[in-house]
């Protein structure tokens, strides 16, 4: 316990220079929050539902203590594809938790090049790192990750920052888990580009049924241009012959915005690669559609 402790710092202290970031609207036009944007996607299949679901990968964006939840490898490459802004976006992860079993860590890279009026360009790059602590036979997870943010509008940085997330997981029991998620604790003057929000979730499932569900709800806490009546979403995925998941989601984020998303992803009986398709359609002012195809190695 002492030495997890003592390495629980050395995280902290190393990772206080990072952040997390929610983008909500530029000045230039509507962007997808960073919810929708900063996702993975078997992320987006789940309408974003992931604060107590996250593992491997998908942890580094939703809620870094869940880099814990399983002892692997793991690697993934997505490309994905935003209609209302006609943009193409690209990310790439990896994630240890089995090199060492005290501590877990992993990388995140995601560009985007955007289109949002017929003669405006942007382009944006996320670069995130998030590390994960187990304690107690990882009945609890503990984690934090940072996030550098940089964004260019027709040539003119509009947007250079870190910021900071921090993330709490507990598993009762082997179906059950428990997920709370601060994001954007360091906002500096952006705070409606990247709003301080709170996030909780409950996932469960059960291997045999081949069955999950999970419900998030978030509240922004600072940002001007965003409802801070709180968003909610809910996820379901079916794992199909073992191999097969199907997954849909729901999630509300005010002002009339509402998300549908669907989700198939293919996984290989050796446990070493899979597949994963997403759809989301966003119902508001304009209709706005993303997907996202993903590749991911896994031993």
């Amino acid at each position: 316990m002492r030495r997890t402790l003592i390495l629980l710092s050395i995280i902290i202290f190393t990772c206080m220079a990072f952040s997390t970031h929610a983008l909500a609207k530029t000045e230039e036009g509507d962007l997808l929050t960073s919810r929708e944007i900063l996702s993975s996607t078997r992320g987006y299949g789940l309408a974003n539902a992931m604060t107590a679901a996250s593992s491997g990968t998908t942890a580094i964006w939703h809620n870094p203590a869940g880099i814990t939840a399983a002892q692997m490898y793991s690697f993934d490459a997505s490309y994905f594809y935003q209609h209302d802004v006609s943009g193409h976006g690209f990310e790439t992860n990896v994630v240890d938790m089995k090199s060492n079993q005290y501590v877990g860590a992993g990388l995140g890279f995601l560009y985007q090049y955007a289109t949002p009026n017929k003669d405006d360009t942007q382009h944006t790059i996320h670069l995130r790192f998030g590390a994960g602590v187990p304690l107690a036979n990882n009945l609890i997870s503990l984690g934090i990750s940072g996030l550098y943010s940089h964004i260019k509008y027709n040539g003119k940085q509009r947007l250079s920052q870190f910021s900071m997330d921090a993330g709490l997981v507990i598993r009762p029991l082997d179906w059950l888990s428990l997920g709370l998620s601060a994001q954007n604790l360091i906002v500096g003057d952006y705070k409606n580009y990247m709003p301080r929000m709170i996030s909780a979730g409950i996932a469960v499932g059960s291997i045999e049924l081949g069955l999950n569900a999970m419900f998030d709800v978030s509240f922004n806490l600072s940002a001007d241009k965003i409802p801070k009546s709180g968003s909610y979403g809910i996820g379901v995925e079916y794992v199909l012959k073992e191999f097969v998941p199907l997954r849909l989601g729901y999630r509300y984020e005010g002002d009339e915005h509402h998300v549908l998303s669907a989700g198939i992803g293919y996984r290989h009986d050796g446990g070493i690669f899979g597949l994963d398709l997403a759809y989301q359609h966003h119902f508001e002012d304009y209709s706005n559609e993303l997907l996202s195809a993903a590749l991911e190695f896994y031993f």
